[in-house]
């Protein structure tokens, strides 16, 4: 009755998706399965878990239900959670908990779940009788998904589950009760002038999107304020896919993006940085990898930040001015603003940095396979629905240089948190096929994550998902190899501990490139057997001392 009751609530919020394990005794996930409004996910791996609802989330801008027992299931899920928690993805976590009056009596399975999991919620609740289940419910809900979203926490003690609920109305007649799937003020008028002055007065401004900017669908009023300022866009890694990366170069259309920023920019967009006299930052958090080089390229450079969460005040450089709003609303109003006023001329700005992102393509070094590989992809799946999963290893860095890869006007990716978790990205994949059936997914991934993967493979062939898998074979973890000498070795495989050949067997098809001229058939062939639901593996060997400039600055090498 009580976990009918709960999958009822769910639904009657409008949402669909409730993924987790089965626990020794009905919960949960058993109630959803009995419902026909709702989609039910048992992936073959707890630690898979926030990984999935991570790129479901993402996919379908709208939250999920994670469900853990208490005791390891709780512990084999925390890595993925963690990382869908730096990713500010909005989760109800509902958690099962010993009963009350056998807690601190050695009773099985008994953790102190709060301690462990106030680290990555947003809001934490113990119910404390079956009475305040439609409460918690709504109230979960609307936590994950406010101004600071990320995962709510149920925490259902099995008494409280266990004991009666009051009669209430048929929970198959529920009405459907709206809820705000996104935050959406807007900024006041007085600090919306402001920051129109500041761009007014700016004479080089560059715009920065984040992962917010993305979860708004700001992609379309930020394109239209980039050229009215005549303005370069650049991205974090999770704000990647808000605007269409097509260029000159790859599709013969004008636009504005001129790669990631930070730690993952392009050399040749130094300059730019370094002349620019205002960022325009959309739904970032500044993270750390956002900021690697802000210092020296940006220093003292005035920032206005937009965003629906004052703690992003907390990272970052101080800012000039704070516009307390939605990333999209703000983008359109501040359009409006800027087009009111006199222009001031900036054709010697975008002239400038246009020239310094041809110099870009012109200058960097596609020898390499791994970037031959990234080059043929943007060409196979160019203007069409697809996303790229990416992982954050040595090779996969290569993935976050837009100089080699670039999204079309459709194309979008999803990374990695600031966990950077390994094997994050074949469980994400699957979620966002799970989101979007339509939407053709591509993992590029380092032999090492795929070796860490084996439950995706069998959750999504159990879902009946198609994936292509391009793998980086370089025979080892490349991150930490490349950082130490003497103790490199540890970082290898060999023939007794590799598990590639046998992982190959998993999948429908396998094919290994040895030469960029194998690249355009290989993948057209991946494609083809993922687009007909079966799983794909390109297996591109790599080589460690051919790195990109991320890798080289992330390892303090010249760069």
């Amino acid at each position: 009755m009580f976990w009918d009751r709960m999958a009822a609530e769910f639904s009657s919020l409008g949402i669909d998706m409730i993924m987790g394990f089965p626990s020794d005794l009905p919960s949960l996930v058993d109630a959803s399965s009995r419902r026909k409004d709702t989609r039910v996910l048992v992936p073959r791996d707890q630690r898979m878990l926030g990984c999935i609802a991570a790129g479901y989330v993402r996919t379908k801008h709208q939250p999920v239900v994670i469900e853990v027992s208490t005791g390891p299931s709780v512990l084999n899920a925390l890595t993925g959670l963690a990382e869908l928690a730096s990713l500010r993805l909005p989760a109800v976590l509902i958690t099962s908990a010993t009963a009350r009056n056998q807690r601190g009596r050695a009773a099985f399975q008994e953790l102190s779940q709060r301690e462990l999991l106030s680290q990555f919620s947003v809001w934490y609740h113990t119910l404390a009788t079956g009475d305040q289940l439609r409460w918690a419910v709504e109230s979960a809900v609307r936590q994950a998904t406010g101004p600071r979203p990320g995962i709510a926490v149920i925490e259902v003690p099995a008494d409280v589950a266990a004991a009666p609920l009051l009669p209430t109305v048929n929970s198959d007649a529920m009405l459907a009760r709206p809820y705000t799937t996104r935050w959406t003020p807007t900024p006041s008028k007085e600090a919306l002038l402001y920051a129109t002055g500041l761009l007014e007065c700016a004479l080089r401004p560059i715009i920065l999107v984040g992962g917010g900017a993305h979860a708004a669908g700001a992609g379309p009023a930020v394109c239209a304020l980039a050229r009215e300022l005549d303005a370069p866009v650049f991205a974090t890694a999770s704000g990647r896919g808000t605007v269409p990366e097509v260029n000159d170069q790859l599709h013969e259309t004008g636009d504005n993006f001129c790669g990631l920023f930070g730690l993952y920019r392009e050399s040749a967009m130094d300059d730019t940085l370094r002349r620019s006299d205002l960022v325009l930052a959309f739904g970032t958090r500044m993270e750390e990898t956002a900021r690697d080089g802000w210092g020296e390229l940006l220093g003292g450079t005035p920032v206005v930040r937009v965003d629906t969460d004052h703690e992003a005040l907390l990272f970052g450089p101080t800012v000039e001015c704070f516009l307390d709003g939605d990333a999209a609303l703000t983008a359109e109003l501040l359009l409006q603003e800027v087009t009111r006023q006199e222009k001031s001329t900036r054709v010697p700005w975008g002239e400038e940095w246009r020239a310094c992102r041809e110099q870009l393509f012109k200058q960097c070094d596609a020898s390499g396979l791994v970037s031959a590989t990234l080059r043929a992809l943007s060409r196979e799946y160019g203007d069409g629905r697809w996303c790229v999963v990416q992982e954050n290893g040595l090779q996969d860095l290569w993935g976050y240089q837009y100089a080699f890869l670039q999204l079309g006007a459709a194309g979008t990716a999803l990374t990695p948190g600031e966990q950077t978790m390994m094997g994050f990205a074949l469980p994400a994949a699957v979620g966002v096929r799970l989101a979007d059936s339509t939407l053709e997914t591509v993992v590029t991934c380092g032999d090492g994550a795929l070796e860490m993967s084996l439950a995706a493979l069998a959750t999504a062939r159990q879902a009946g998902i198609g994936l292509t898998v391009v793998t980086w074979d370089n025979g080892g973890w490349g991150w930490p190899r490349a950082e130490r000498d003497a103790t490199a070795s540890l970082m290898s495989f060999d023939g007794r501990s590799r598990s590639l050949p046998a992982l190959e067997r998993m999948f429908d098809d396998t094919q290994r490139v040895e030469e960029p001229e194998q690249l355009e058939n290989a993948l057209a062939r991946a494609r083809e057997h993922a687009c007909a639901g079966r799983l794909a593996l390109v297996v591109v060997p790599a080589d460690d001392s051919y790195m990109s400039q991320a890798a080289q600055r992330g390892l303090g090498h010249t760069a």
